[in-house]
């Protein structure tokens, strides 16, 4: 997964190369463009900042719930947490078929709702054959558990493991090869609980296929020349005119530009690009607004949670400590954090108060990949007063919560179609 930059210093401003038109600049609500087609949402994010979509992105990919199978191998025991494999002669190891039977999607339309205790999921296949024998997600048995007292009720398989539009199967898993005389049968024997996760979690948990954004390429031919003779000027050192007699090399400077460059057209006054072309794509399971309101909301929540640092006590999973370096400012220390978060309150910062003069250095890091930590540096020169910091911090997280929980709403009537 692509990480932004933790570079520990101030966001540059990049020189301006084309205004953004006023119109672009309105109120109204960022996405446009909505549309669409089977599995697939695309939609414009506009205006904003790239940090913010970039948030967008992470928080899709990263904090979405969905229902898997958790087959991560234990510390202590080191067997597999919600796939226990009691059986298997397949030529597989229980581990590698552990991992296999993890990534089925499971299709259950509110992760929010689901019980795990409430379903059981097995596999008891013998083939007794003497050709090969294909186990899919269609060798499942589903059974719906009740009380005690209650005989399990069996559930259709393909309620759950939903099969391939063109093909008709499911998800193969692996297979038991065919009984020779002199041999046992080979056989298969495992049961599974299904539990609720994100992507931060493990991969098997990702809603989607695909969640991506580019710049929004300008339409208008006449800017783009312009930013051409400019990128050509500027960038390549070239004059046009001089290019007008060597076709081939403005051939190859017109390509890349077109790979590149093309897409930098629509820029803010400091240069930077405001406008972004988003496409979800969902794994089939939930649908992709869905998926897309539901990151809004706990990017909302996420920051919430620090938006009063400056009234109240810390939560368990932040600390302020003074800077280890010469800067007069204070680390502030969020367990359980990562980029998305650093970058998201370092951007609102950067644009919001330092201009003001109160907050002289806004940035983070993440010390480790490895350790779910995140170091987010306030510089205070002007007071050195850790409550300033504090306010800071808290204006960003309040800030970027109100800012995501406008867009939030802006989809309601994309989620009521």
């Amino acid at each position: 997964m692509e990480q932004p930059q933790s570079a520990m210093s101030k966001v540059s401003r990049s020189k301006i190369r084309v205004v953004a038109p006023a119109a672009a600049l309105s109120n109204e609500g960022p996405f446009k463009n909505m549309r669409t087609t089977g599995n697939t949402l695309q939609f414009t994010l506009t205006p904003t900042h790239v940090s913010y979509a970039n948030t967008v992105r992470r928080a899709v990919l990263t904090l979405v719930e969905t229902v898997a199978f958790n087959s991560d191998i234990q510390e202590l025991t080191g067997l597999t947490s919600d796939v226990v494999i009691t059986k298997n002669s397949t030529p597989m190891s229980n581990e590698m078929l552990a991992h296999r039977i993890g990534l089925l999607p499971i299709h259950v339309s509110n992760p929010l709702l689901w019980k795990p205790e409430e379903y059981r999921f097995e596999i008891k296949a013998v083939n007794d054959s003497t050709t090969s024998m294909d186990i899919t997600a269609d060798n499942i048995d589903v059974y719906k558990l009740g009380s005690p007292d209650e005989e399990p009720q069996k559930v259709p398989s393909r309620k759950f493991f939903h099969p391939h539009p063109v093909s008709g199967s499911t998800c193969l898993l692996t297979v038991l090869k065919g009984r020779l005389s002199s041999e046992k049968p080979e056989e298969l024997e495992c049961v599974m609980k299904a539990t609720v996760g994100n992507g931060k979690q493990n991969a098997r948990f990702i809603p989607v296929s695909q969640c991506s954004y580019r710049y929004t390429p300008d339409p208008d031919e006449d800017k783009r020349n312009q930013v051409f003779m400019n990128w050509l000027t500027n960038n390549k050192k070239v004059s046009s005119v001089d290019l007008e007699a060597d076709q081939a090399r403005k051939g190859e400077l017109q390509r890349e530009f077109a790979t590149m460059e093309a897409a930098r057209c629509y820029l803010e006054e400091n240069g930077e690009p405001y406008s972004f072309d988003f496409t979800v794509e969902t794994v089939g399971v939930l649908t992709p607004v869905y998926i897309l309101a539901r990151a809004l909301s706990l990017i909302q929540a996420k920051c919430i949670r620090y938006a009063s640092i400056n009234v109240g006590d810390l939560p368990e999973t932040l600390k302020v400590v003074p800077a280890d370096s010469q800067l007069q400012g204070f680390d502030f220390i969020f367990d359980q954090e990562d980029h998305t978060l650093g970058n998201l309150f370092q951007t609102w910062i950067e644009q919001n108060l330092m201009d003001s003069g109160e907050i002289s250095f806004a940035g983070y890091k993440v010390p480790h990949p490895l350790r779910d930590q995140m170091v987010l540096r306030i510089g205070v020169e002007k007071d050195g007063q850790q409550v300033t910091a504090r306010a800071a911090v808290a204006q960003a997280a309040k800030g970027c919560a109100d800012m995501f929980g406008s867009w939030r709403a802006s989809l309601e009537p994309f989620l009521a179609k």
